[in-house]
């Protein structure tokens, strides 16, 4: 066995024994999209800062939770 397949066989074995899976805690990121000052396609209210917002369609925003639903 030459020392590049050496270490190619302790490599598979450290990662065959890696833990590869995602974290289980919350990172604190918010994933929203915020879009202050647009008018909500479903309720016609303005989408006020800090409300979550989402796309609908090609060019429709609406509350991600629309409060008039």
């Amino acid at each position: 066995m030459t020392s590049q397949q050496s270490w190619a066989n302790e490599e598979s074995k450290s990662l065959a024994n890696a833990d590869i899976s995602e974290p289980e805690e919350e990172t604190g990121e918010d994933h929203s999209i915020h879009m202050p000052g647009r008018i909500c396609k479903s309720c016609w209210r303005t989408i006020e800062v800090g409300q979550p917002a989402r796309l609908r369609g090609e060019a429709e925003w609406v509350h991600d939770v629309c409060p008039n639903l």
